[in-house]
Formats: C-alpha cells, structure tokens, sequence
C-alpha cells in the first residue's frame, strides 16, 4: 500500500519526493520541485542583478583619486561612500597629504573592520607625506588585529628607529614577535620596555603578565614568579592583588626555586630623606646603592661592572632611561648581589655603557627591582626591612 503523505504548507505530495531525488514523475515536474526551481530561478536573478548592480557601480569621481593614491579600492563602494568617509576622502583627494582627513578617515574605516586598509593606507601616508609616528602605529596595531605579525614587526622597526626611546614601541613590536611565534625576540623586547620605563608603578600589567608567560614557556618558572612580584612591587597598593597571588602561586607551584634564588633578612636604618642609600656587592664587589623600587633593574656603570666582572661577552644591547637621559646599555646577569645578610643568585643587571656612575659622587649604582622583588620589602620613616619571602 502506498503511504499517502507529509503535509508541508498546507499541500500534499507522494513521498517519493521528499527527499528530492525523484523529481520527475511520468514526463510532470511535481509540485514541490517546481516550487523549489521557481525559487532556485529568484534567487538567481537577484543574484545577477546585485552583480550588476556593482559592476555599474563605479567610484564616484570627486573621491577617485584618494582611492587610488592609499589603495582602498578594496572597499565596497557604499562604505567608501559613506557621509564621514566621503568628506574625508576628498579632502584627501584635493590634498593627498591632509593629516587630518588622513587620521578621520582611517578611523572611520577601522571601525567598519578594514583593519587592513587602514593600515595601508597610514602607511602610504607616511611614506608619501612624512614622519606621522601616530599613523604607524595605528597601522601596527591595525596589521596584528589582521594576524599579519611580520608586517606589525617591520612598521614598529620604523617606529624605534624614529624614536629609540619610547618604551611603548617595544611593547607594541613584542606583541608583534609573540604573535609571529618569535618569543625571545618578544621577551627582549619587552625587557627593554622595562628598561626605558622611568616608574614601574604606571606601567600596565600585561607587559608583566606577557614576561613572565614567556619565561613559563621556557621552562624559568622562577623568573615568571620574579616579573609578577616586579609588578606588585612597584606600587604597594598592589599587596594583596588577588589574580597576581594567583598567578605566583600558579607558577610556583611547577617548579621550586633553588635556596640560593633569594635567601636571608635584614633591616637598615634610614637617615632623613628621601634617598635610601646602602651599601651592597655585586660578585663579592662592594659600592654605595641607591634602593630605587621605581627602577626595573640593578643598575651598574660599565666601570663597577668590570671591577665586579659582570660577563657582558653575551649581554643584549638595549637603551636605558637615566637621570641624565636616555643612553646606550647592556642587559647582563651578575652571578649574586647581595646587601647584608640578604643574597640572590643569577640577578638581571643593567650596564650602562657611559663608563662612570651617572648618579653623581659617592654613588655606584642602583639597586632596582630585578633585585628586590624577590624579597619582601618595607619601609617607614627611619628603618627599611628586606626579607626572604614565605
């Protein structure tokens, strides 16, 4: 017996042609099949018409040449269109080299998602009308949101060799190499923000974050636990952070650290001032030290370096932010420093390369956090403490 039917919109149909491999019966197309290719044909020729719609769709003339010059023929011509975007592209069109129109347009487009020629586009703009160190980096920013992490590398390149200086474009070109897979080149990068950065306190947490996942990746649990303490304690309203106890705890809980890492206590008294000076050694060498807790390393001059033989055969060459300016460095390790009883092994060291102390008479160095995060640390008006931690 055959199985009369599914009701579909009210009609009914033998269920050979439910699945739609029957579409034929006795030379008939059956109802549902035509219906499907009635459909089927609509379809197609909304299809081509919307085709031809946007091959007769051409770029208006008064914007033309704006399109042409910064590569955005890309872009739908509805968007290109668009009040804002239209202003804009004329203004360019008249003078290709508006600043402003420049910097309005790529931000209209960036926020339609054309991550990519907006990037294009500033940088044309660079190259074609000059330094404009805010568009490259909107375009490095714009190349990694596109994944293109080579091309991120490259602008933020251009970014440092204008200005060796500005910390943020080391960060901004070490989240270019870890996102290119790059991670001691990301890691270098990122230590030399640090270097030129003149008060931890005001430095995000990601950079911190991004240190010590790079160290975890590597193996050197230890040192990720060191970047997340540099963090908190750079501002001592951060103590009791919660997601960076966390994140200590996480780490140290792969690995433990040797007894030699940090190791000791001890408590000094303060004279009046603001300046804590103390006397410390670096590879058994011994000079006057200012604790610093805003610096990001234990800073030597290239003179007590070499009287402590600091090894700076393999050191990396990074710039450093001094009180008197920003100058040429290296990013070494002394095997310890110690101040007192207090001692750590395997300390990051940076060398300044100007030879004698830029700190001024009677001064060595600085001892900086790469040191006194690892300790506990505290201070109050005639005494500071320091600390192996719990």
């Amino acid at each position: 017996m055959k199985r009369m039917i599914e009701r579909e919109s009210g009609a009914t149909r033998n269920p050979h042609d439910a699945d739609g491999l029957h579409a034929f019966s006795k030379g008939r197309m059956s109802r549902s099949a035509r219906r499907a290719v009635k459909a089927g044909i609509g379809l197609a020729v909304l299809v081509a018409m919307a085709a031809c719609d946007q091959v007769g769709i051409t770029v208006p003339d008064d914007i033309k040449p704006a399109v042409d010059t910064y590569k955005l023929s890309g872009m739908s011509v509805s968007d290109l269109t668009k009040t804002d975007i239209r202003r804009a592209l004329v203004q360019l069109s008249r003078e290709a080299c508006n600043r402003d129109a420049m910097g309005r347009m790529a931000a209209q487009i960036d926020a339609l998602g054309y991550r990519r020629e907006s990037a294009t586009a500033l940088i044309g703009f660079v190259d074609r009308c000059g330094r404009a160190d805010g568009f490259l980096s909107a375009a490095a920013n714009d190349l990694m949101a596109v994944s293109d992490f080579k091309g991120a590398v490259a602008v933020s390149d251009r970014l440092i060799a204008n200005n060796p200086s500005e910390p943020q474009y080391y960060f901004d070109r070490g989240r270019a190499n870890e996102g290119w897979q790059r991670d001691d080149a990301a890691l270098s990068d990122y230590m030399q923000a640090l270097a030129l950065s003149t008060n931890l306190a005001t430095v995000t947490s990601n950079l911190f974050i991004r240190i010590a996942d790079l160290h975890a990746k590597a193996g050197r649990y230890c040192d990720s636990v060191s970047a997340i303490r540099m963090w908190v304690s750079a501002d001592p309203e951060r103590a009791n952070n919660m997601q960076a106890k966390g994140m200590i705890a996480q780490y140290a809980s792969h690995a433990s650290c040797p007894s030699t890492y940090a190791a000791g206590q001890e408590s000094f008294a303060r004279q009046s001032g603001n300046t804590i000076r103390v006397k410390a050694k670096v590879n058994g060498i011994e000079g006057v030290f200012i604790v610093d807790t805003g610096a990001s390393y234990v800073s030597l001059s290239e003179a007590f370096a070499r009287r402590a033989q600091v090894p700076t055969e393999q050191a990396k060459r990074i710039r450093l932010q001094t009180a008197n300016g920003a100058r040429d460095g290296l990013l070494a390790q002394a095997h310890a420093v110690k101040v007192g009883a207090v001692e750590a092994s395997d300390v990051p060291v940076s060398v300044d390369a100007g030879g004698k102390s830029p700190y001024g008479d009677g001064i060595d160095d600085l001892l900086g956090q790469s040191f006194l995060s690892r300790f506990e640390v505290s201070f109050t008006p005639t005494r500071w403490s320091i600390s192996q931690r719990s």
